[in-house]
């Protein structure tokens, strides 16, 4: 599923208005309903909706088809261990840091705004998961793999 089925699914579930998710997540009810048209939400809007609807990153993304799937311990997240988490996920799959940036696209020049502080896209952090089998939820600190 997509973001914005599993979205949508878990509001019909939930019985909750985009409107009141919007106020909780503190997001406008235009970026609320531009979600469910199929745009992306930044790292910190997808943890919000995360956090508010006692989910994890993963299930809500589309990535994890079970709900408990993934194991969340932290709401919110933490890049400081980013850098850490990605290199150990590339050191246990036995990949180079070159050759997943290769594979998925993803340039140096964003390896680099990493290492400064800068927040990857949610986009580029699902393609991580995926690729190196790990949660979005383990890249953020969210969650122990």
């Amino acid at each position: 599923m997509t973001f914005a089925e599993v979205l949508n699914e878990i509001l019909i579930e939930n019985n909750m208005t985009k409107r009141r998710l919007a106020g909780i997540c503190h997001v406008t009810t235009s970026q609320m309903t531009s979600f469910f048209r199929g745009a992306m939400p930044s790292i910190k809007t997808a943890t919000r909706i995360a956090d508010a609807l006692d989910i994890s990153l993963n299930f809500l993304m589309g990535l994890d088809e079970n709900r408990e799937e993934t194991k969340v311990l932290n709401k919110g997240y933490d890049l400081s261990n980013f850098l850490n988490r990605y290199q150990t996920a590339l050191e246990l799959n036995k990949i180079s840091h070159w050759k997943a940036s290769r594979l998925l696209s993803i340039s140096e020049s964003n390896i680099r705004g990493w290492r400064k502080g800068s927040i990857p896209k949610i986009e580029t952090l699902m393609k991580l998961a995926e690729y190196l089998h790990v949660s979005i939820d383990y890249l953020l600190g969210r969650a122990r793999d």
